[in-house]
């Protein structure tokens, strides 16, 4: 895939930085677990403290503080994709375990893994800890590099761009996600604050990149821009940015089997530990059409529960498979949208079009051309284009979709789906948290 954001030297994959977007940090040694307040974003554990030591922010380390922070986003990405999957219908729960339960079946309480587990986690993943890391992350690192100045940092510009770009999606997909959250300790807030405040990080990220010339930074900024602004309601803006993007652009995150929080958490679900299958309902649209974008494989084993027959994501088939982030046809689905959205059932129509017949569809041809079957049919593109890529719930909750299954229906190991559509404020905030 192209234009992968990957660094060939320096990156600390080995360091996890435990910081919650309250500023609380839960550090696990075995079942122990301790909980210690902080007042700064900028303090930062490390598990390897030989790499990212306490003198670790200063000019000569600046790409490696870029590339650690950057490292903690696609830790965050990585289990976000299973975490996100397993909570609407692109993955299904295949464990004995009430806690994965709870998240396939949508009846989370606060104190449950969602919350709290960090990028080690594989059984259970983490949404709010991963991403509240990344974003404090990559916040900090703009901080610092922001002070220092160019005859320090010859690449600084380039670095306040890459860092601003990941703290911006970090925020999106807690807007995506959670049902509220707190930035360093600051009082809970709506999703719409959050995408308001990843679309300050994308400017900055756009200013930057534009100063250092760097195109692949860029354009991952403008189309995270698309994505908030969209988030927030605002589809010509989205689109403005969405028509910038080329033709063939795609920035994945990168996987490394030598690393447990670095290795594709899909495979490790699905093909490795039997935790998951894919979902029904994307099992059923692949039969029927063969769409390359969503096909799967029966394993013909059963899962750990000893009663789900696993079904694999062909795209996650090995422990390295790559993870897009961000790609030309997001950047074209958005204009779509827009077009529907201003009566451009045409140009809309034309992109559904190209996307189809890349992936061995047939034309669109609704028996009546009207706003609501091309917006029916954007959401079925999306759904297909995005699978398993972080975009499913955030696409329910935009566009208004029902959840799947249905509120009520039966959960084959017991009681029915509840009715949450976001993951709650966890307790580890709100217990922790003075301003909530």
């Amino acid at each position: 895939m192209s234009n992968s954001q990957t660094s060939t030297k320096g990156r600390a994959h080995s360091r996890t930085a435990r910081l919650l977007s309250a500023c609380v940090m839960v550090i696990t040694s075995l079942t122990v677990v301790v909980t210690v307040a902080c007042s700064d974003i900028t303090h930062l554990e490390q598990s390897n403290p030989g790499q990212l030591g306490p003198g670790v922010f200063s000019p000569e380390n600046a790409d490696l503080i870029v590339n650690s922070s950057r490292g903690d986003f696609e830790c965050a990405y990585n289990q976000y994709i299973v975490g996100t999957g397993l909570f609407v219908d692109e993955l299904a729960n295949a464990i004995s375990q009430i806690q994965n339960f709870d998240l396939d079946r949508r009846t989370l309480t606060p104190n449950e893994p969602y919350g709290t587990s960090d990028c080690t986690a594989l059984q259970q993943p983490g949404i709010y800890t991963p991403l509240s890391v990344a974003r404090a992350a990559n916040d900090t690192a703009v901080a610092h590099l922001q002070g220092w100045t160019d005859a320090q940092v010859s690449d600084r510009h380039a670095l306040i761009g890459v860092a601003s770009a990941y703290a911006g999606y970090s925020l999106v997909l807690l807007g995506e996600s959670m049902c509220s959250a707190a930035i360093n300790l600051g009082p809970e807030i709506q999703p719409p604050e959050l995408f308001a405040d990843a679309v300050l990080r994308f400017d900055t990220a756009v200013a930057q990149a534009t100063a250092a010339g760097d195109q692949t930074t860029l354009n991952l900024a403008l189309l995270g821009r698309a994505r908030a602004e969209l988030d927030l309601g605002n589809s010509a803006a989205a689109a403005t940015d969405a028509a910038l993007i080329p033709a063939g652009f795609e920035v994945d995150i990168d996987h490394d089997a030598s690393a447990s929080r670095r290795v594709n958490l899909v495979y490790v679900h699905t093909l490795q530990a039997a935790f998951s299958s894919v979902d029904t309902s994307i099992i059923n649209r692949y039969l029927a059409t063969h769409d390359p974008r969503i096909a799967v494989t029966n394993t013909g084993q059963l899962g750990s529960d000893g009663v789900t027959t696993i079904w694999s994501a062909n795209k996650d088939a090995t422990s390295t498979s790559p993870q897009a982030l961000a790609k030309y046809s997001e950047a074209q689905l958005i204009i779509a949208e827009n077009d529907a959205n201003t009566s451009n059932l045409g140009g809309a129509v034309t992109i559904i079009n190209a996307l189809r017949s890349a992936n061995g569809q047939g034309a669109f041809a609704p028996p009546t051309l009207t706003q609501a079957a091309v917006m029916a049919e954007i959401v079925e593109q999306r759904r297909r284009e995005f699978f398993l890529e972080g975009h499913r719930l955030g696409d329910i909750r935009r566009l208004g979709l029902p959840m799947s299954p249905a509120v009520g229906a039966p959960y084959v190991s017991g009681g029915s789906y509840g009715a949450q559509s976001c993951f709650p404020l966890p307790d580890v905030e709100r217990i922790n948290n003075p301003n909530i």
